[in-house]
């Protein structure tokens, strides 16, 4: 063969692109690893686009704020005036006395 006839070839080409060809093969596969390891993100449902499960998502979330402060807080209203407060005094006064009754026949 003669030295322009083996520039031309296709091996002589291959020989030159060898490392880049590489190079380019390690890029498309960690193009693949990545886009199948976030297939598992898309497949979780998120409340961007979807109104009801934004609706359903905030529902749970007052709904676990709202155990949270009855937890912490009690029922008890503190901002009450001062004759409901009264009222609500004597009425746990009333069903305190009643679990007492009980509980003194009981034993």
């Amino acid at each position: 063969m003669k030295k322009h006839q083996l520039k031309n070839s296709f091996t002589y080409f291959m020989k030159g692109t060898e490392k880049a060809l590489k190079i380019m093969t390690c890029l498309f596969g960690a193009i693949i690893v990545s886009a199948v390891i976030s297939l598992g993100a898309k497949a979780n449902q998120t409340d961007w686009h979807d109104n009801e499960l934004s609706e359903q998502i905030q529902q749970e979330a007052r709904a676990k704020a709202k155990a949270q402060w009855r937890e912490e807080n009690g029922i008890y209203q503190a901002n009450l005036t001062p004759q409901v407060n009264a009222d609500m005094y004597r009425y746990v006064e009333q069903k305190q006395t009643e679990i007492n009754r009980t509980l003194g026949a009981k034993q």
